[in-house]
């Protein structure tokens, strides 16, 4: 496991990276689902905003960042300067 986050509103809504996958729960961690998002790279970090859980960013081992704005359902990479 690279990285995991826990909603802050919602408890039961976990997210999970692994060198391969996304992965997200809908009641604590019990059963998993795969999210269906194409990974340049392997995750390194994963997080969502607190004030609004639904919006998860992934950093990736080659500088790349995504955006779900709807709990992983899809996934856009964000344009960042450097």
């Amino acid at each position: 496991m690279n990285a995991i986050a826990i909603d802050p509103i919602t408890p039961q809504n976990v997210y999970l990276a692994n060198p391969d996958s996304l992965f997200r729960s809908a009641d604590g961690g019990v059963t998993w689902t795969t999210m269906k998002v194409e990974l340049s790279a392997e995750p390194l970090a994963l997080t969502l905003n607190p004030n609004t859980p639904s919006t998860l960013f992934v950093l990736l081992a080659d500088g790349t960042l995504m955006l779900s704005d709807n709990s992983g359902d899809t996934w856009t990479t964000v344009e960042v300067s450097r």
